[in-house]
């Protein structure tokens, strides 16, 4: 991998620099990324964004001692690793999602659970049918106009809003 960091550097000084970085504090800044990810594929991932997010900005390093730097690029990977963490939350399925489908699959009219669906607030109906169509929470929050936050929000609360209707209408079976 380092070979493929030095590519993407111009200057010999700027190669034997970065080396010294990346032989100093790869094992720093994996630590620093597992630690928060606790998987060693994603802080590698992270470790990687980290060093592309220092050549992007090398000339800042240029002149900071290597043996000054551990703070600097300690921030970087953890930033790093928060930031695939958040992607990783918002891609993952929502939790209570298996519970929707056991209660679709015990409605024995279809049609009374798309009218059920259907009797959601709007705002709550958009966001679960853009979700259920595989959209991820930034993409329904752009599509809506809404902060990620407002989607998950939506999300959550017209989830709990079809469990309360279908609770109470009595088409679970062991409500």
């Amino acid at each position: 991998m380092l070979m493929l960091y030095l590519q993407m550097l111009d200057t010999p000084e700027e190669k034997v620099r970065f080396e010294e970085i990346y032989l100093k504090y790869r094992d720093a800044m994996f630590r620093a990324a597992d630690g928060i990810l606790h998987n060693d594929q994603d802080a590698e991932d992270a470790v990687h964004n980290a060093f592309l997010r220092i050549i992007k900005k090398f000339s800042r390093f240029q002149n900071i001692p290597a043996k000054d730097l551990a703070p600097q690029v300690i921030v970087i990977a953890r930033n790093e690793a928060i930031s695939l963490q958040r992607k990783k939350k918002d891609a993952a399925p929502l939790e209570d999602w298996d519970g929707f489908a056991e209660t679709a699959e015990s409605v024995s009219d279809y049609h009374t659970l798309v009218e059920t669906f259907a009797r959601l607030p709007l705002s709550y109906r958009a966001a679960l049918e853009m979700k259920m169509a595989g959209y991820s929470n930034g993409e329904i929050a752009s599509k809506l106009c809404l902060t990620k936050t407002a989607v998950s929000t939506r999300i959550s609360r017209g989830r709990r809003f079809l469990r309360n209707i279908v609770e109470q209408e009595g088409f679970l079976m062991d409500a």
